[in-house]
C-alpha cells in the first residue's frame, strides 16, 4: 500500500495490529488473483455471457488459502457438504463474497446482501455479532415451544471466535473494482445487516504471470462480411437535360468517331 491505512479498531481487536495490517494487504492480493483467474477463463471460453466468469467462483477460496496459508496459526477447514476450504486466521473465519459486478451497487444494499450465500449467513448467525433488533415475543408464547433447534455443525467441531466477510465487486473485463471487509449480524429469519466495515486498498501490482488480465473491453471477433469491402465507383452516369434532348452526343460515344455523311 502506498499510503498505509490503519486497520479499524474491530479488526485490531480480532487479529492484533500487526496481523490486521498484513491482512489488509493479503486479502486484496488474494481476491485480485482470484478475479484474474476468472477473467482469464472468461476470455478463453469466449462466451458473450458471464457463465465462465461466474463459474470460476471457487478461485476466491483457493487464492485465500494460497495467500494466507503461510500465516502462523492459519488453518483450512472444509465446511460440511462443501467442496472448498475456508481459511481460519487467529480462530476467525474469513469468507469472500462477490456482491456486484459494478460500482453502482452499494455493498450494504438489499441486492448486495442477498449475494451472501447460505453457508456464510449460517456461520455469521452462529458465530457473528448479535443482531441489534430481535423479534419481539408475544405474551404467553414461547418461541419454538418444546422444539429445540440444533445449529448445524458446518465447521465440523471448530468453534471460531468470529466471522469476517471480505466483500468485493468485480467485472469480467475491468477486473477487481472495489473491496472491503467487515462483520454482519444475521437474525433468526436469516436477514443480514452490516455491523462494521472498512474499505481495503485495491492492489496495484502487475497481473499474475500467465494470466491475461483485461482492463478495457475489446471488440468482438467476427468473420469478414461481403459488404465490408470498399464500394467501386458506379459505371452508369446520369444524363443531363441536353443529352436527353439529343443536342449533345450521349455518354460513351467516341469523340473522334466519323459520320458516314461527311465527305473528304
Amino acid at each position: 500500500m502506498g499510503r498505509q491505512t490503519k486497520p479499524a479498531a474491530w479488526a485490531t481487536s480480532m487479529f492484533g495490529a500487526q496481523l490486521a495490517a498484513e491482512l489488509m494487504v493479503g486479502l486484496p492480493a488474494a481476491i485480485h488473483a482470484a478475479v484474474a483467474r476468472q477473467m482469464d477463463g472468461h476470455d478463453v471460453v469466449g462466451l458473450s455471457s458471464r457463465h465462465a466468469f461466474g463459474g470460476g467462483w471457487p478461485a476466491r477460496y483457493e487464492e485465500l488459502a494460497s495467500h494466507l496459508g503461510e500465516i502462523p496459526d492459519a488453518q483450512l477447514v472444509r465446511p460440511f457438504g462443501k467442496s472448498y476450504h475456508v481459511v481460519v486466521v487467529n480462530n476467525v473465519v474469513i469468507l469472500p463474497v462477490e456482491y456486484a459486478k459494478d460500482l453502482a451497487t452499494a455493498y450494504d444494499s438489499p441486492q448486495a446482501l442477498r449475494k451472501i450465500n447460505k453457508t456464510a449467513l449460517e456461520l455469521a448467525r452462529q458465530f457473528g455479532p448479535e443482531p441489534s433488533h430481535t423479534q419481539p415475543v408475544l405474551d404467553g408464547f414461547e418461541p419454538g415451544g418444546d422444539v429445540t433447534e440444533v445449529a448445524p455443525d458446518l465447521l465440523q467441531g471448530l468453534q471460531p471466535a468470529g466471522i469476517v466477510i471480505v466483500y468485493y465487486a468485480a467485472h469480467e473485463r475491468r477486473g477487481l473494482l472495489t473491496i472491503g471487509w467487515g462483520q454482519i449480524s444475521v437474525n433468526s429469519h436469516g436477514t443480514a445487516q452490516w455491523v462494521t466495515t472498512q474499505p481495503l486498498p485495491l492492489p496495484t501490482a502487475s497481473p499474475i504471470p500467465g494470466l491475461q488480465v483485461l482492463t478495457n473491453p475489446r471488440p468482438s471477433k467476427r468473420t469478414p462480411r461481403f459488404d465490408d469491402g470498399e464500394l467501386a465507383a458506379p459505371l452508369i452516369k446520369p444524363r443531363t437535360a441536353a443529352e436527353r434532348a439529343g443536342l449533345t452526343p450521349p455518354p460513351g460515344n467516341e469523340p473522334n468517331q466519323q459520320r458516314s455523311d461527311v465527305q473528304d
